[in-house]
């Protein structure tokens, strides 16, 4: 690869950050996020395209990320029975915050969908990093586990 390839890439992705970061500031939940904790969250990011009905968390599991959907709906499952229906904007998998623990439900997108993928790590850097953040994912988690007082990343 030459020089002008790498610049080029690297733009590519520049952009692509800016999109998702334009994104999510389309949802009310990170409407009120500054630009740069946008783009600080795109950048942690990976985006995945869904061309049908495709499991991104299984039950039972080790929680090793989270997701925003950025478009299309995705089932919450316990066993067989499909207790949820979660749409563009939601996050989902927020139990990634709470490591050693084993995923209560499947999740799986019901047809095409764009997710954005933030592996724990990232996710636990950028809590500390964007204060916004942690208090969407306490308000995720207090509504997805009643009884959930705040995250605890540790």
């Amino acid at each position: 690869m030459n020089r002008r390839e790498t610049t080029e890439a690297r733009a590519a992705r520049q952009k692509e950050f800016e999109e998702d970061a334009r994104r999510l500031r389309e949802f009310p939940v990170f409407a009120k996020f500054s630009e740069d904790d946008l783009k600080r969250i795109a950048r942690a990011t990976h985006r995945t395209a869904t061309s049908g009905p495709w499991p991104l968390i299984r039950e039972q599991t080790v929680s090793d990320a989270c997701y925003i959907l950025l478009s299309g709906e995705a089932g919450v499952y316990v066993g067989r029975e499909r207790i949820a229906v979660v749409g563009p904007g939601e996050v989902i998998g927020e139990s990634a915050l709470h490591r050693g623990k084993l995923r209560n439900a499947t999740v799986t997108t019901t047809g095409r969908a764009e997710v954005l993928h933030i592996a724990r790590d990232d996710l636990s850097r950028l809590l500390d990093e964007v204060p916004a953040l942690r208090e969407v994912m306490d308000a995720t988690v207090a509504r997805h586990v009643p009884g959930a007082a705040t995250t605890d990343p540790s």
